[in-house]
């Protein structure tokens, strides 16, 4: 696109040279009657000064064309360094969130082991304790029967004691997965966005360099 631009310009540039040359042209010397022809020394004369004229005019339109170059070289890469700069930064910010939601999952995946670890470690110690005193139920069972009696209802507090815990251990799992699933969706959305501003960002730019080859006399579905 950037050389089409060059092209129509150095075009237009020589047709503004060539109008230069033809304005500054002096007018030919009609010949009138009785008039002599002129000598050939003043037509070489002539001859120079047009050859220095025209000279002038295509450095002129040189330099004119240059200058267009430049400028056009000069936006190209001003552009392009903008959107390596908002591209890096959207990556860098993408990066970012990543190693931050996976710091969020290692955090909350040690927390649930530990209170794995710890029910486990509770749970053991009930049953533990549970059998001893099933134990020490079945030895003193024939003499001291209130006693026992006494043993199981308290037996029967802890087992559900333990349904109480495996229950709020089921209830912790969900409410993990939910958190999780959370996580993950609020991830989505977010990229979307990213998405969504870059895409904006994008046709932004396109409206600018159709606008640019517009200044330019250039229609940009013909390029």
């Amino acid at each position: 696109m950037s050389t089409q631009l060059l092209n129509f310009c150095s075009n237009q540039l020589q047709e503004k040279g060539k109008k230069r040359k033809i304005s500054k042209m002096p007018p030919k010397k009609k010949k009138g009657k009785g008039k002599k022809k002129a000598s050939k020394k003043d037509d070489a004369k002539l001859e120079l000064e047009d050859s220095y004229k025209r000279t002038l005019d295509e450095i002129a339109a040189l330099k004119d064309h240059l200058a267009v170059r430049r400028d056009l070289t000069r936006r190209a890469q001003s552009a392009s360094l903008d959107i390596t700069k908002r591209m890096e930064k959207t990556e860098r910010l993408l990066k970012e969130h990543k190693e931050d939601q996976k710091d969020i999952n290692a955090d909350m995946t040690r927390q649930y082991k530990t209170m794995q670890t710890e029910m486990g470690l509770r749970i053991h110690q009930l049953e533990t304790e549970l059998g001893r005193t099933r134990t020490q139920l079945s030895a003193t069972e024939a003499e001291l029967k209130k006693s026992y009696e006494d043993r199981k209802k308290m037996i029967d507090e802890k087992d559900n004691n333990i349904k109480d815990l495996k229950l709020k251990i089921d209830s912790m799992e969900k409410a993990y997965d939910n958190v999780l699933r959370e996580a993950l969706d609020n991830l989505i959305i977010k990229l979307d966005a990213a998405k969504l501003l870059w895409d904006q960002h994008s046709s932004l730019i396109q409206s600018k360099n159709k606008q640019t080859l517009l200044e330019f006399g250039l229609n940009p579905q013909d390029i």
